[in-house]
């Protein structure tokens, strides 16, 4: 799986998805939480944030089961430079040179 434990606020433990770079927040029961701004949290509903998480995870062409290792980060990596210009490209601010305009 693709979490990493982050630490733990008020008896809430913070778990954050590699893939998607979200946050599964649970207390030792298994209640969840969501994030409320100055490090306060309120109650969350569990199906309701991991269906959100799952719809992430599914437009990133993964899944829950899909490990956060170095395979995933280098298709990652090579997949954001193909659509990206190489590194040395000029800046081209001509609509006219632009191919994405």
């Amino acid at each position: 799986m693709g979490f990493m434990y982050m630490g733990r606020v008020n008896g809430i433990n913070l778990y954050k998805n590699g893939i998607t770079r979200t946050y599964l927040n649970l207390d030792d029961e298994g209640n969840c939480y969501i994030a409320a701004g100055s490090g306060c949290y309120r109650r969350a509903d569990f199906e309701s944030e991991l269906r959100k998480l799952e719809g992430t995870l599914k437009d990133l062409h993964a899944t829950l089961e899909t490990p956060y290792d170095d395979v995933f980060i280098a298709r990652k990596r090579d997949e954001l430079r193909a659509w990206c210009f190489p590194a040395g490209t000029p800046n081209r601010t001509s609509r006219d040179e632009n191919p994405l305009t």
